[in-house]
């Protein structure tokens, strides 16, 4: 699950505030081959550290949910492995009847987890609910930073004066276009 990327990611930064702050620039390959004949000096050593802290503390404000101590993420993952103890009391019997579930138990194993969760939600809406709640994170950020990136790429110096609505719902849109069926309905 996504959770545990963006977790060993933030593992990973202080991995390497750690080994920067000693001197081992091995985790970055440009920086390392870059001062193959030299060392960190210690306003690079600053900047980077202060970097690598920043970046840990907007990863934490972006996804404020991810933390080591909570536990609602391991209901999420396998609700038929977690303890009812560890989630918030208003889902504790929702959870115990989804545990007992048998039909359940066998769409858990054959279906994604959020297909999943959308279909018991109608059963138990409010471990649904938190469910989707989270996971939707991962979903929507992905689609905030494509339609980012491809804002970028659609809105040069060049064609800054254009209104980009439509050429970025075209980019953005998961139908390719059928060109040759369309040039071929038209006449000459």
């Amino acid at each position: 699950m996504h959770h545990d990327i963006i977790r060993a990611f933030m593992a990973k930064l202080d991995l390497w505030k750690c080994r920067i702050q000693n001197g081992n620039t091995a985790s970055f390959s440009n920086l390392d081959s870059a001062l193959i004949h030299s060392y960190l000096d210690s306003d690079l050593n600053k900047q980077i550290i202060t970097h690598l802290i920043d970046l840990k503390a907007e990863f934490i404000r972006y996804f404020p949910d991810i933390d080591e101590k909570h536990e609602a993420w391991k209901f999420i993952r396998n609700q038929f492995q977690c303890e009812v103890a560890d989630v918030s009391d208003e889902v504790q019997e929702e959870l115990l009847e989804l545990k007992f579930n048998f039909s359940a138990k066998e769409d858990f194993k054959e279906l994604d987890l959020d297909t999943f969760w959308v279909k018991y939600l109608p059963a138990y809406l409010l471990t649904s609910h938190q469910a989707l709640r989270i996971l939707i994170m991962f979903g929507s950020t992905y689609l905030c930073e494509a339609a980012f990136s491809m804002l970028v790429a659609v809105k040069t110096k060049y064609r800054n004066w254009l209104y980009i609505e439509g050429d970025l719902r075209c980019a953005l849109f998961g139908i390719q276009p059928r060109i040759q069926d369309l040039v071929a309905k038209k006449q000459c």
